[in-house]
């Protein structure tokens, strides 16, 4: 590092400064551009600098790929201007050039639309999607031509749902991406539009939907919306995620420790009692109950708010 500092320092004292390339009266002051932009593959030297007439249009580097950047370090700028003779020279080591490069965004659902149609072909089923193993996928194509996507090569394993493709645009080796992914059905799957926390309603309008891949959900989640609405929520839910049956029950009528009423019915009769209920519980749960005259604890089934219904096998304990 002290080496290649001392260096750089020589280079600056001993290099004796030149015009821009513009001879005679037409003398430019060279400056440099601190980033820019470049829609084809080379970087020129009006890219880098600011002054310099007719040499602007002389090719000095490769540029990046499409939607990429470089950066060029000031020891690298310092002899560009001196090969073309420009009167410039850094005036510190971290003055440096940032050059990006355009280009079309061909989005990933764009990408996913080329490849359903090929899958389709292939004999993948109509009504599935693909899905691309890497979900942040961009492709950048060159700007100022016209560029026809298409899928050159695919490989698809049908059992598995699984393929490999090929996208090309060019003729070049580098107009080349492989993506991978896999192509598999859809499921319509009702979400809540904003967190619901423990013992909230779920409404209609509180749903909205998504599509997932079937494999991708339990055997638990709830896919019919009339499972959901009229619920409570056990626990808090999170917005846009699958709600499994474990995450909801019938909204609460009876409150652990409150009192309830024990209802009795048979053909002949029918009997009701106080009592104290040991659990909480909605409609259709059955929960424990202490009678309040005789302390003896039952199971009843909750039929209403504040209601519990007793079986017949444990009537003795409503006297």
């Amino acid at each position: 590092m002290k080496y290649g500092a001392i260096l750089f320092a020589l280079i600056l004292l001993l290099t004796p400064p030149s015009w821009a390339a513009n001879s005679g009266d037409d003398l430019q002051t060279v400056t440099l551009n601190s980033q820019t932009t470049i829609d084809d593959d080379v970087i020129r030297l009006g890219d880098i600098f600011q002054g310099t007439g007719k040499l602007a249009e002389r090719v000095v580097a490769y540029g990046p790929k499409p939607g990429g950047r470089a950066v060029f370090d000031a020891r690298w700028l310092y002899r560009v201007a001196a090969a073309f003779k420009l009167d410039w020279r850094p005036l510190t080591k971290s003055v440096r050039l940032v050059v990006e490069r355009s280009s079309e965004i061909v989005t990933t659902s764009e990408v996913e639309d080329l490849l359903h149609d090929r899958l389709v072909a292939e004999g993948g089923d109509p009504s599935s999607q693909v899905v691309l193993s890497n979900n942040s996928f961009t492709l950048h194509l060159p700007v100022g031509q016209e560029y026809l996507l298409g899928v050159e090569s695919l490989s698809y394993d049908q059992s598995k749902g699984r393929f490999s493709a090929t996208l090309a645009w060019g003729s070049g080796k580098n107009d080349r991406r492989r993506v991978v992914g896999r192509f598999v059905r859809m499921t319509e799957v009702p979400v809540l539009a904003a967190r619901k926390m423990r013992g909230d309603i779920i409404a209609k309008g509180d749903l909205n939907w998504i599509e997932m891949p079937g494999s991708h959900l339990s055997r638990n989640t709830i896919t019919d919306a009339s499972r959901l609405i009229g619920k409570a929520a056990k626990r808090s839910i999170a917005a846009g995620k699958p709600v499994s049956l474990g995450d909801v029950r019938q909204p609460l009528m009876v409150k652990k420790g409150e009192s309830i009423t024990m209802r009795l019915s048979t053909p002949a009769m029918q009997l009701t009692a106080k009592g104290k209920a040991l659990q909480e519980g909605g409609k259709g749960d059955t929960i424990r109950i202490s009678n309040s005259q005789t302390s003896t604890v039952v199971e009843g089934t909750v039929i209403g708010p504040g209601l519990v219904r007793i079986d017949t096998p444990v009537n003795l304990a409503m006297r």
